[in-house]
């Protein structure tokens, strides 16, 4: 029988090269994930045989942590190596020198760990992969740092300094805002004496008010008749003004020095790590917007309103200056001045507690979160 002359085909190297990536590279997941191929299964650290536990040595494990970040060990790296100190000592900016120089992968998120990067430099398939430039990592980490060096935003700081200098007015705490350092500062010595001779005048002649206005409102309720019910109402808000003032006064006495020192390390914990971790905010938005933007600002305007209510209706039930009107105009200056410093002092410690759970809040989700 006659052979037939089958032609031979000659396949070069470079197209079975792009053969097999092809195979390797597009297939091999599409039938792993349809069936036609066997599962890749991780082996398990301990294995268990009959009653008997295979333990992990740690002699055996050769693991260099220096390949976490790059292949070889380099000059720039050396002094940042993560066995010689804690990892959150090192600079955000060498691993991103490091990284553009070996084209280290990585997710975008704001911040970077680098004793969780990961080992063989592969990223996950739901992260997106991408190479940072190393001139725009720092110019945006310089940035970012520059605009906002202690997290929070500008207007939440303007915030905090607006409601100091309204307690410092109405006198509801000793403090002071010094710019230089970014923290809060108790006043002289001397001024924090006459800060307390103030709030003992204040509290105890607040404390006799709450009592006359619980008197008051007992016989407005049983003794006086009534067409309508809008005094009760005003006598009980103003009852309320009374005790909250009381109760706010006693609180900020005992815990003011714990207030401070809390807001103060808030500030220094936010500019330590941004200062290491942060790489870029953007698109960032900041949460409690309504508390810095307009709850703060509406509430401060009640002090001004509380004023300006007692000086346009001074002769109404609700005011002790009713039992001795009509006075001239100079009368109302000490009730003027008392209902000042009353109204002042409830908004000042109401908002200052909106502005520590906003801020706090605030600091905590983004590195609770960052840590993950």
């Amino acid at each position: 029988m006659q052979k037939k002359n089958i032609p031979a085909i000659h396949i070069t190297e470079s197209f079975l090269s792009n053969f097999k990536y092809f195979i390797s590279s597009r297939n091999y997941t599409t039938m792993e994930h349809a069936g036609t191929l066997r599962k890749r299964r991780t082996k398990n650290i301990a294995r268990v045989t009959g009653l008997t536990t295979l333990k992990y040595i740690e002699a055996n494990d050769t693991f260099d942590e220096k390949s976490v970040l790059t292949s070889s060990t380099t000059n720039a790296f050396k002094e940042h190596q993560l066995g010689s100190h804690s990892p959150t000592t090192v600079k955000m900016s060498a691993i991103f020198q490091e990284s553009s120089r070996t084209n280290i992968s990585s997710r975008s998120r704001a911040t970077r760990d680098p004793s969780f990067h990961n080992e063989n430099q592969e990223s996950s398939p739901e992260e997106e992969d991408f190479e940072y430039d190393a001139e725009k990592a720092s110019h945006s980490e310089a940035k970012c740092v520059k605009d906002r060096p202690y997290f929070l935003d500008k207007w939440t700081i303007t915030r905090l300094r607006h409601i100091l200098l309204l307690g410092m007015f109405t006198g509801t705490f000793p403090w002071q805002w010094n710019a230089g350092k970014h923290r809060i500062d108790n006043w002289s010595p001397n001024w924090k004496k006459a800060w307390k001779i103030q709030w003992v005048i204040f509290t105890v002649h607040t404390s006799l008010l709450l009592i006359f206005q619980l008197y008051a409102l007992w016989h407005a309720i049983a003794v006086e008749e009534h067409t309508t019910y809008r005094r009760l109402f005003i006598r009980s808000i103003t009852l309320f003004w009374y005790f909250f003032g009381t109760i706010f006064n006693i609180n900020m006495y005992y815990y003011k020095e714990q207030i401070r020192s809390y807001i103060n390390t808030l500030f220094r914990f936010n500019f330590e790590f941004m200062e290491k971790y942060v790489v870029d905010l953007e698109g960032y938005s900041d949460g409690g917007r309504i508390v810095i933007n307009f709850s703060i600002p509406a509430n401060s305007s009640q002090v001004l309103l509380g004023v300006a209510a007692f000086l346009a209706m001074p002769f109404q039930p609700w005011y002790l200056f009713s039992y001795i009107y009509p006075k001239p105009w100079y009368w109302l200056i000490p009730g003027a001045i008392q209902d000042f410093v009353l109204v002042g002092q409830v908004i000042t410690d109401y908002i200052l507690y909106q502005w520590i759970i906003v801020a706090h809040t605030n600091s905590m989700e983004f590195w609770l979160r960052e840590s993950q």
